[in-house]
């Protein structure tokens, strides 16, 4: 019996230590990512970048079953984005959807690709093969953002004052 309590104590304080471990990493990546989004993540400085997403790919080697875990790859990606790495944004973008493909993230970063794609990197093609690919898996999600893809996909490749001309047109019709 002696035996039996004092293994159930030691099985507790290891499941509470790696707890404890989770939640101060957590922490730690909460805090990372308050601070350079904060500044802007352009006025952050490379060694923070990379000690974040060193922190995040620890967390999610560790706990690749948490729900966080989709979470900071998309906070990541933005980051990436924020600050014109387009490219990596993608592979962040791209791993989330394929490592977590059930995770709550995966509309909108399928959106925030097609973006990417369309408004940065002027790559029309690649755009509409997110942006369809968005209103077939995730356009029951978010009916203002299924909309925002629909418009976005009547607009690749247009200009602002294509877009501009064209909607004063059909205000014009309209009188």
């Amino acid at each position: 019996m002696k035996n039996l309590l004092l293994l159930l104590a030691t099985l507790w304080v290891l499941t509470a230590s790696s707890c404890g471990k989770k939640e101060k990493l957590s922490e730690q990546i909460n805090k990372q990512l308050d601070s350079i989004t904060h500044s802007m993540a352009l006025s952050s400085n490379q060694k923070q970048i990379d000690r974040l997403e060193s922190n995040i790919n620890d967390f999610i080697s560790k706990y690749p079953s948490d729900s966080l875990s989709p979470k900071y790859l998309f906070e990541m990606a933005r980051i990436n984005q924020s600050r014109g790495e387009y490219k990596a944004a993608l592979n962040v973008l791209d791993r989330l959807l394929n490592d977590f493909p059930n995770a709550k993230e995966c509309g909108l970063s399928v959106f925030m690709e097609g973006f990417i794609y369309a408004n940065l990197l002027n790559d029309f093609t690649k755009a509409k093969e997110k942006y369809e690919l968005y209103l077939s898996k995730y356009g029951n999600e978010n009916e203002k953002m299924s909309h925002d893809v629909k418009l976005e996909l009547e607009n690749l490749g247009k200009s602002a004052d294509e877009i501009f001309k064209q909607i004063q047109a059909k205000a014009d019709s309209l009188k």
